[in-house]
């Protein structure tokens, strides 16, 4: 494995230099471009992207300045996702403070996404948004981030910590919103394609735009690659789109939808003593398990807004998700006969009220809201069952208010009550005369009733100084597969969290954000034989800092570090998975009106395997660091664009059990071209 010193070693022979002519005036005046310049055709108009200027829905469900949360929130922005060498939301998640992605098949097909050392259950303790819907699936496999093309993203907002008051169930480590494009009034066209290592081809195109009262957008989205390893392929086709009709500046009807299909190589994980060869790393240990998905959406919704009456939002939104998969392919068994199936169907209903009131002589507001979830699942496994059932019923309520206690001092207080239902049944596949029929088993039910609070205060002392602390709970309820295979008493865990940190500008160049976080979990979902609660409580506290410097109008510097200390609070052992600590930093250099570079670098802490509950049985993963560039030159409508992903080859894996290696891409490159009118 390479060291430490060699990357630190080449990145400062390259990178040290450029910011050094930087910080001395080194780049001359063109390259920088003065406060007076003027925007020519084809040239990146460079603003401060600082996250006390962002607005964000995530934390309140209604629009709310940054400088207002008691939270720590992260927004991506438009500009964000132009500027940074990712191809997809996988990758540019994982280079956010506190935000450890792992990959079982080396892309982005069902990566996981952990915030605040969540470990092998994440996928569940995380909730990802699509436009304020859950994505979640009610089984394992969590959210599949690759079903979204990056094309459709207009901005992402992070909320780390307890969402439980407004999201409810899952909602541990923190949230993940996903706001998809919307209509214009200005017609606007795009479409890119591109070509890389492993033969990956990759296509992308969208149009908006509108007309008097009514918008519209729609995305397609085209990858197919060979993969990094062998029988790692990945295929996929991605359709989106949205719709709006506007009465007036009050009342707005909204459509959208997306269709998602893949196909998809399971190459298995590699022993220990192969992972870092370069040669044995790539090959399959299942050279036949394959599977593929197709995932529709769909969601309607009206929006209701008056000076008097307040703001109402209500959704209703459907989802069809069939998976089709082999896994353990055997040659004496006809291929037909070992696909198992997943097929889920669910639906969604949400509403939120926002009103604005007077109370001695300060504006205060209020939020009231409803959820349902609704997911009808099976799951059939190859060759001969089980068959899993389940229909689950998930309904809460909330209520949330702020108060203006002064003119720099902010106090919220919210609850949530939680109704969950569930039905369960496993069928066997059993072999008569006629030949073999499913035969159902007993049902079994799972009611229970959950509630959160959280509180939190915000003191905005100026624009350059905003300080925030909280205390919330949350839950988590077993989800299906959990509850397939599971001890009689399994429940639901409770978690308390408190948070405390402040926000930090300087001479409007600098933005430095740092907080403090400590989560205690009890009876904590986790498998061992059987899915089950700990005994212990689990404890994570640590502390999440990010710094953006605006060095000059073109070059934009950033960098983060979390620690986490995530713990078994009696047996004093480390959770698996969970890296102490994490770090990212980066930069974004328009060296030239038409040309650009950015860099960006992610090293992970070393980690205790997915299956060393007590720090003793395996060897740990090792650390690793990751460098990736990317190059843009603007010509007219057209951008010119070329990448090197990993680019000192970095043998390295996110994830093992029982030391079983997932290993992750090698160093590979790609170039294309986009178009916009």
């Amino acid at each position: 494995m390479n060291t430490a010193r060699y990357y630190i070693f080449r990145v400062t022979r390259y990178i040290l230099p450029v910011v050094l002519m930087v910080l001395t005036g080194g780049i001359s005046a063109p390259c920088l471009g003065g406060e007076d310049d003027t925007a020519d055709e084809g040239t990146v108009a460079v603003q401060s992207r600082f996250e006390l200027d962002e607005i964000v829905v995530t934390a309140s469900k209604v629009e709310e300045p940054v400088a207002k949360i008691p939270r720590n929130v992260t927004v991506i922005t438009a500009e964000d996702i132009a500027e940074a060498p990712s191809n997809n939301i996988i990758d540019l998640l994982g280079r956010e403070v506190g935000l450890n992605v792992r990959s079982l098949q080396g892309t982005d097909r069902q990566a996981v996404i952990d915030i605040r050392g969540m470990g092998a259950t994440a996928g569940s303790n995380v909730v990802v948004l699509v436009d304020g819907v859950k994505m979640n699936s009610p089984d394992l496999s969590g959210p599949d981030l690759s079903s979204i093309s990056l094309d459709q993203v207009e901005r992402i907002e992070i909320v780390r910590g307890s969402g439980g008051v407004l999201y409810g169930d899952g909602a541990v480590g923190g949230v993940v919103n996903i706001v998809t494009k919307k209509g214009t009034l200005r017609t606007e066209v795009k479409a890119s394609a591109s070509y890389g290592s492993y033969n990956t081809f990759d296509t992308r195109a969208s149009v908006r735009g509108g007309h008097k009262d009514l918008s519209y957008s729609l995305n397609g989205a085209y990858h197919d690659s060979d993969g990094y390893r062998e029988n790692g392929g990945l295929k996929r086709g991605d359709v989106a789109g949205t719709l709006a009709y506007s009465l007036g500046n009050y009342l707005t009807f909204n459509l959208t939808g997306s269709h998602h299909r893949d196909e998809y190589g399971l190459p298995g994980p590699v022993s220990i003593d192969r992972v870092d060869s370069e040669s044995d790393r790539v090959k399959s240990t299942y050279p036949d398990d394959e599977g593929e998905t197709e995932d529709n959406r769909l969601s309607a919704g009206i929006e209701i807004e008056s000076e008097n009456l307040g703001y109402l939002k209500i959704v209703r939104g459907y989802r069809s998700r069939d998976n089709r998969f082999i896994i353990g392919y055997s040659p004496i068994i006809k291929k037909e006969d070992q696909i198992s199936e997943i097929d889920e169907f669910g639906k969604t209903f949400l509403l939120t009220y926002d009103k604005g009131y007077t109370l001695f002589s300060r504006q205060h507001s209020i939020i009231l809201g409803v959820d349902h979830y609704f997911t009808d699942y099976i799951r059939e496994e190859a060759p001969n069952g089980p068959r899993k059932n389940s229909r689950t019923n998930n309904l809460g309520f909330f209520i949330s208010n702020r108060w203006s206690l002064s003119e720099d001092l902010l106090f919220s207080l919210g609850y949530r009550g939680n109704s969950y239902d569930g039905r369960y049944r496993t069928d066997q596949l059993v072999s008569f005369p006629e030949g073999k029929r499913w035969i159902n088993g007993e049902e079994e039910t799972a009611d229970w009733y959950n509630d959160a609070w959280d509180l939190g205060l915000t003191y905005v002392h100026s624009k350059q100084v905003n300080l925030f602390a909280s205390c919330a709970t949350s839950f988590r309820i077993p989800n299906v597969d959990e509850l397939a295979e599971s001890d009689d008493d399994l429940h639901p865990q409770k978690g308390l969290h408190l948070d405390a940190g402040g926000r930090f500008r300087f001479m409007d160049k600098m933005e430095l954000t740092v907080t403090l976080f400590n989560l205690v979990i009890e009876d904590e979902i986790y498998y061992s034989e059987v899915n089950r609660n700990y005994d212990d409580s689990t404890v994570r506290r640590g502390i999440e800092a990010n710094v953006k410097y605006h060095l000059a109008q073109s070059f934009f510097v950033w960098g983060n570090y979390t620690y986490t200390d995530a713990r078994f609070a009696d047996k004093d052992t480390v959770v698996p998975l969970v890296p102490r600590n994490m770090a990212s930093a980066g930069l974004e250099w328009r060296i030239i009106n038409p040309l650009s570079l950015s860099l960006t670098g992610n090293f992970m802490g070393s980690r205790y395997d997915g299956n060393d509950v007590d720090n003793t049985a395996y060897t740990k993963l090792d650390p690793y660091q990751v460098f990736d560039t990317r190059a843009t030159y603007l010509y007219g409508k057209f951008k010119l664009f070329a990448g090197m992903n990993n680019m000192f080859n970095e043998m390295y894996s996110t994830v093992a059990y029982s030391e079983a290696y997932y290993p992750m891409p090698g160093r590979n490159v790609y170039a294309g071209v986009a178009w916009s009118l």
